[in-house]
């Protein structure tokens, strides 16, 4: 598609162009709002990406690539995660989640999620990204997207929540150190993205993220955690004028039981390991993505870019 590169082959480049009032949130809706603050750094990757063309960098690709230098970092993270022009980039993953006791993993769901997102470059040298996520749990036998799930630990139907969350704005410094646009009650935040680690053409990013939000009423905290490895290819990333880089996805996570598997006080946890794509085109899509979503959310499979402009609009 249009304004996006593919891993290998030539990156593209054209010219430089409150919360509602009123009685207090229920826990449910308390921890919704949480989880729409962190949609752009727990975006689980992905996404129908419909970019137009790529507006070159300020400055053309250094002739060897840096990535151990701040301003080096920056560039080759911003150009695998998302882009350094303000166009539509499109990321997804398809992951396998399991339920952890003890010592034994018990397959449970896949899921395929899509996170469309705009990256704008800051006064000040940091960077805003503005995302939406969309994912679907989805049957392990048949592929399809899941409404209820009999959950094999209690025996009960339990309903699946769907639809996405609004979208979110997240800012990364020069340093990538990362910052939501206000702090949330009872969030404990680490995000870091580790050495950027490179062998001939290869390079590969690690972004880590660990957080616990701690509700009224609820015993212990809601935890989540996530590695997420993207790697690209060098030439791509030197390619004169390049803004943005295809980069192949593995991610695990680990994240406690989900409230609407009604596990209460059971001992364990959900894990899910998968693969993705940053930058990505409609044909490498997740076809479950993209049936569920086609059916069920027509808006999104027409005009993502449309329910980021919103917030995108209001400016950083």
């Amino acid at each position: 598609m249009r304004g996006v590169v593919r891993s290998g082959a030539r990156p593209a480049v054209s010219p430089t162009p409150s919360p509602s009032r009123g009685a207090a949130p229920t826990r449910t809706q308390a921890m919704i709002r949480r989880r729409e603050a962190l949609a752009g750094m727990m975006a689980t990757g992905a996404a129908l990406a419909v970019p137009g063309p790529l507006r070159a960098a300020s400055a053309a690709a250094p002739s060897s690539l840096d990535v151990t230098s701040m301003a080096g970092r920056q560039r080759t993270f911003l150009m695998m995660r998302g882009a350094l022009d303000e166009d539509l980039v499109t990321n997804w993953v398809q992951a396998n989640y399991y339920g952890v006791v003890e010592d034994r993993m018990e397959p449970l769901f896949n899921v395929v999620s899509a996170v469309f997102s705009r990256t704008r470059a800051l006064a000040d040298g940091a960077y805003q990204q503005v995302t939406f996520e969309l994912a679907w749990f989805t049957d392990i036998a048949t592929g399809k997207a899941l409404d209820t799930f009999r959950n094999p630990y209690t025996n009960k139907d339990c309903t699946i929540p769907s639809g996405g969350f609004a979208p979110s704005s997240t800012r990364f410094d020069k340093d990538l150190s990362f910052h939501l646009p206000k702090e949330m009650p009872g969030l404990q935040l680490e995000h870091e993205v580790l050495p950027i680690v490179t062998r001939g053409n290869d390079v590969w990013v690690t972004e880590r993220i660990r957080s616990a939000a701690s509700f009224p009423g609820a015993a212990r905290p809601f935890r989540y955690s996530d590695s997420t490895v993207m790697h690209a290819q060098a030439s791509d990333l030197q390619w004169p004028g390049a803004t943005r880089v295809t980069s192949n996805v593995s991610y695990t996570n680990v994240v406690s039981w989900r409230p609407w598997l009604e596990m209460g006080d059971h001992p364990g946890h959900l894990t899910a390991s998968g693969v993705g794509r940053q930058n990505a085109t409609r044909d490498s899509m997740p076809p479950a993505w993209l049936e569920a979503t086609e059916a069920r959310r027509p808006d999104v499979f027409k005009d993502p870019a449309a329910l980021l402009a919103p917030l995108w609009d209001a400016k950083a």
